[in-house]
């Protein structure tokens, strides 16, 4: 997939807001979202997640977890 391949999100948090994203980022990103989130409630906070996510970030995404 060409680097500055493009994809349509929309938010979840304001109906009908869509944003075109860096698919291979989003995908890294979600898989390490995905990768992190505890299978058992509560879940994890925001900030809890910023810090999960690192040891599950693509290095070609986000070289030592740059701009997650």
């Amino acid at each position: 997939m060409p680097d500055d391949e493009k994809i349509l999100i929309e938010s979840i948090t304001s109906p009908h807001h869509t944003e075109r994203v860096n698919k291979a980022k989003y995908m890294a990103m979600r898989h390490a979202l995905l990768a992190a989130l505890p299978e058992q409630e509560p879940g994890l906070t925001v900030a809890q997640a910023n810090i999960a996510i690192l040891p599950h970030l693509s290095e070609v995404e986000f070289p030592g977890g740059a701009r997650a």
